[in-house]
């Protein structure tokens, strides 16, 4: 599932999901774009984005950016945005990339996970470059 649905009831809803650009090169720059509706105060909150390239062997995360330091009250409505200028990804072959990842993007309070919104994102080689296609979690 997208969101643990215990943690996630608690913690937010989610009423909308953008990811832009999508459709586009790996490497391109990202930004993801919710609204939503909080189930619980969160003091410190945060909101950080990193990309899963999920090898065979192993997972790696890469660090994408996070959002500056909010505070939200419980049972309102809210918007967030994060944005990376482009993902990381030397260091990797491209078959380890040619797969399905992950964009994480993880509401923490201080220190400590809230929540975590999984974006599945399908990355395929079309005339040698990787593209990819990142898909909402409110569309499943």
């Amino acid at each position: 599932p997208a969101l643990s649905k215990t943690m996630a009831e608690e913690a937010i809803l989610l009423k909308e999901v953008a990811m832009e650009p999508n459709d586009c090169p790996l490497g391109s720059a990202l930004t993801i774009k919710m609204t939503f509706t909080t189930g619980k105060a969160v003091a410190k909150a945060v909101w950080d984005l990193k990309y899963m390239v999920d090898m065979a062997s192993k997972r790696k995360l890469i660090a994408l950016g996070q959002t500056a330091e909010t505070c939200y009250e419980a049972g309102k409505e809210y918007s967030m945005e994060v944005s990376t200028p482009g993902i990381e990804t030397a260091g990797f072959k491209p078959h380890q990339l040619a797969n399905a990842g992950l964009v994480v993007v993880t509401l923490l309070d201080g220190e400590e996970e809230v929540v975590a919104v999984n974006l599945v994102t399908q990355v395929t080689k079309r005339d040698d470059e990787l593209i990819r296609t990142i898909y909402s979690p409110l569309e499943e």
